[in-house]
């Protein structure tokens, strides 16, 4: 890399690193997501503890018309009257009336003393448990366990050579990537077009370009932008990583975690995939940026860009299908959806090798096709304060 882009692209990241709001941006993620990890943590702690439970020194009663229990510690002779009368006296905490009808209504009442509100007081599950432990009682530990459903069944997926397939395991490595991808489109984005109509809404292009070409500018701005991008997606994936690891023992982390397939020409594809998208991206912000005078006007021709790139994600559906469509094949190599779809693709299995490659070198070499027309169209517009217009447009 020349000297000269070194020089900018060194300019570029102290003076960002140096502003407080990148730091902000930097960090607002991570802070949140330990603020919703603590909060979901306290809450579900508190959820464990006001689980249905009940002891020796909770005095229930039943009234059972059904028939179910018939006798049992719980069971009360009175009527529904005579229990809500318990209730009332307090020689009960919990009353249970279980009417004759039980089997064709399907349903039961609780009555106790409450006051508040108490929404979510959870106290009537204690008469399933109830009921459940007795009907337990009566039938085979296997037929308890099919009625439970408390089993599992293991799905085997074969290839068409009868190899045991994992498409989870495939999947995780192409989503993670379009994870980040996405996220660094939708957090640092804006800052490509920033880059570069910030300097000539401010007339500072004119003297940057005494001492520095437009080629050096633009691809040392580019390269930048990049290295402050991957410092805010770590910051997102190191607390990310943090939280898996802690959860590690979880049985859906763990199974993903387990079938992790790690298929090395696969990976190194997904990854030129990944930096030739964000080039892309990069080259399509800063050409937009060199086209017109102020950063009002750039967001606003920015945006059906960004529409188009996260377009086969409306399209999810048709992704997953086995044999692509028409509208699937083409938003894997339509310029600026080709990234995202062919990450959408890989991920789902969909993806055949020959198009692979093909998905990527398009990627790649509209990256680099991108870039270059950023630094011409920038040259002839550095210090034009106007929206640029095509020859088509100009009048003759």
């Amino acid at each position: 890399m020349n000297s000269a882009t070194l020089k900018v692209a060194k300019f570029e990241i102290v003076r960002q690193l140096k502003k407080p709001a990148f730091w902000a941006a930097v960090l607002l993620m991570p802070i949140l997501m330990g603020v919703m990890f603590l909060i979901g943590f306290v809450f579900n702690s508190g959820d464990a503890d006001k689980e249905p439970t009940w002891d020796e020194d909770t005095k229930i009663a039943i009234t059972d018309e059904a028939g179910i229990l018939t006798t049992g510690q719980y069971v009360i002779n009175g009527g529904k009257e005579y229990g809500i009368e318990m209730i009332k006296k307090g020689e009960a905490d919990l009353y249970f009336y279980i009417p004759a009808d039980f089997e064709e209504n399907k349903k039961a009442e609780f009555y106790h003393i409450s006051e508040g509100l108490d929404l979510f007081n959870n106290d009537a599950s204690i008469l399933k448990a109830i009921l459940s432990q007795n009907v337990a009682e009566k039938v085979s530990p296997m037929d308890v366990m099919i009625l439970s459903g408390n089993y599992e069944v293991e799905n085997n997926q074969l290839t068409a050579n009868g190899e045991k397939a994992n498409p989870l395991g495939k999947a995780v490595i192409p989503f993670t990537i379009l994870v980040v991808y996405f996220v660094f489109v939708a957090l640092f984005g804006n800052r490509f077009l920033m880059a570069v109509v910030e300097e000539k809404e401010n007339r500072i292009s004119e003297m940057i370009l005494t001492s520095v070409s437009t080629k050096h500018l633009i691809v040392g701005k580019i390269v930048a932008m990049l290295i402050l991008g991957m410092v805010q997606i770590l910051a997102f994936v190191v607390p990310l990583v943090i939280l898996v690891f802690v959860n590690r023992e979880n049985p859906l982390i763990s199974t993903v975690l387990s079938n992790i397939v790690i298929e090395p020409a696969a990976i190194a594809m997904i990854l030129v995939l990944f930096i030739g998208a964000v080039f892309l991206y990069a080259g399509t912000c800063v050409f937009v940026g060199s086209l017109v005078p102020t950063a009002r006007d750039a967001s606003s021709f920015i945006g059906p860009a960004i529409v188009a790139m996260v377009f086969p994600l409306y399209f999810m559906q048709s992704f997953m299908m086995a044999e692509p469509n028409m509208l699937v094949q083409f938003l894997t190599y339509f310029p600026l959806s080709a990234p995202i779809a062919l990450m959408l693709r890989s991920g789902f299995g969909t993806l055949s090798t020959v198009e692979f490659i093909i998905g990527v070198g398009e990627v790649v070499i509209l990256a680099v096709v991108m870039i270059r027309l950023a630094v011409v169209t920038f040259q002839k517009n550095a210090i034009n304060f106007e929206i640029a217009k095509f020859k088509l447009f100009q009048k003759r």
